[in-house]
């Protein structure tokens, strides 16, 4: 249960980050999928005849595509679990009280207030607040988890 309540605590504090990751992910694939280097001729190979159908060089080519796809659909699929992750905070905090929303709103997507600080803006007493979170949290980490 800690470490389920630990996970939670982990996507809440990355939401913000979320977008941002998706446009470095963006950036990368738009990378690789203009990279165009190419590896130079080895001339330690013999040039013998040979009933070989590729080149070493295409060879290499082969190699470097399939390993530049596999690598765009890795990244492809981050960004899309990131956007899974992001759509089911966003459903799970719809299922909260307003005054529960806005306690996670304060503690996890803006700068980290201290519980003394969200205890006057939500006009509770502290201890309040750190047992609202509890359940919060518990709430939050059975629909995102």
């Amino acid at each position: 249960m800690e470490d389920k309540f630990k996970l939670t605590e982990k996507h809440l504090y990355n939401y913000n980050d979320i977008d941002k990751l998706n446009k470095l992910t963006d950036i990368k694939i738009k990378q690789l999928l203009n990279d165009v280097s190419v590896k130079s001729i080895n001339y330690d190979e013999k040039s013998s005849p040979t009933n070989e159908f590729y080149s070493s060089v295409e060879e290499e080519v082969i190699k470097r595509d399939e390993h530049i796809k596999s690598k765009i659909d890795q990244l492809r699929k981050e960004k899309e679990n990131r956007i899974i992750e992001k759509e089911l905070i966003d459903n799970a905090l719809q299922l909260l009280l307003e005054e529960e929303r806005k306690l996670v709103e304060l503690r996890y997507f803006k700068e980290k207030l201290s519980w003394t600080s969200i205890a006057l803006k939500l006009n509770v007493s502290q201890d309040t607040c750190i047992r609202m979170r509890k359940k919060i949290i518990c709430e939050l980490s059975n629909w995102i988890n």
